[in-house]
């Protein structure tokens, strides 16, 4: 039921995309917390434009990490639960100022990106646990 040791390390190595996919989600979740409390105490507009780029850097490291991850799926149904997490994500990173819930758009996407993640990642535990 555990991992020993050996098996973390391989599973780390083998199955960055999940790692890096889940923590970007939480990052991009903790952005979006933040970012309007930030912005409530600025002055202007202009702040929220000059953070957006963020958005995007996180929609990347979650495009590349569905990649890799949705690739090596044993599950038909992760895949197509990582590949939809991460186009509700998209989407509401682009059409952010004409969706007026994209926001919580975003949170329903990053939330399902990483339980797709850590399903992946716990289907990848099964396999390696039922090998032994």
């Amino acid at each position: 039921m555990f991992f020993d040791l050996h098996t973390m390390k391989n599973i780390f190595r083998t199955h960055k995309a999940d790692w890096v996919g889940i923590l970007g989600s939480v990052g991009c979740i903790i952005h979006c917390l933040i970012m309007p409390v930030l912005l409530s105490s600025a002055a202007s507009f202009t702040a929220h434009a000059e953070y957006r780029w963020l958005d995007y850097v996180f929609l990347t490291v979650a495009a590349v990490a569905v990649w890799f991850s949705a690739r090596k799926a044993s599950s038909v149904m992760v895949r197509i639960l990582l590949i939809l997490a991460w186009a509700i994500f998209a989407g509401s990173i682009i059409w952010e100022e004409s969706i007026p819930f994209a926001s919580i758009l975003m949170y329903i996407g990053s939330v399902l990106l990483i339980i797709g993640h850590v399903l992946n990642l716990r289907q990848i535990h099964q396999c390696t646990h039922d090998h032994h």
